[in-house]
């Protein structure tokens, strides 16, 4: 007997998609280890500029805005220099470049009566 039945077209194989999906997996792994992931300033704090290498972020920094409002490990005014009790050895300090220099001047002070031992002043690179 003869079939006059239509030809059915051959199946089309399966396209694999594997390797799209190692891609994508490669460039997100590129991505998040390349990005730098930092937790944002306590306070806006423009530092001054200078001619050296930029110093890294250290999230254990004295932030002094310009009004001279301090920020300290989560806590601002008054409750940061308490805070600065605990802190053991030099303390890196981020101060607005329109601080005047005679509040950072008068901040000094208390921030020997608080315990640190030294500061260290964070700038950013030309």
């Amino acid at each position: 007997m003869l079939d006059f039945s239509p030809a059915t077209p051959p199946r089309r194989a399966a396209e694999n998609i594997v390797p799209m999906i190692n891609v994508v997996f490669l460039l997100l792994i590129f991505f998040l280890m390349s990005a730098q992931i930092a937790p944002p300033d306590p306070i806006d704090v423009t530092v001054p500029d200078s001619t050296s290498e930029a110093a890294p972020l250290d999230p254990n920094a004295l932030y002094v805005g310009a009004d001279g409002t301090l920020a300290f490990g989560g806590a601002t005014g008054d409750a940061a220099l308490a805070a600065l009790s605990d802190h053991q050895g030099v303390l890196p300090l981020r101060a607005d470049a329109a601080l005047p220099a005679t509040k950072l001047a008068a901040l000094l002070p208390k921030l020997a009566a608080a315990g640190v031992d030294g500061i260290e002043l964070i700038t950013g690179a030309k």
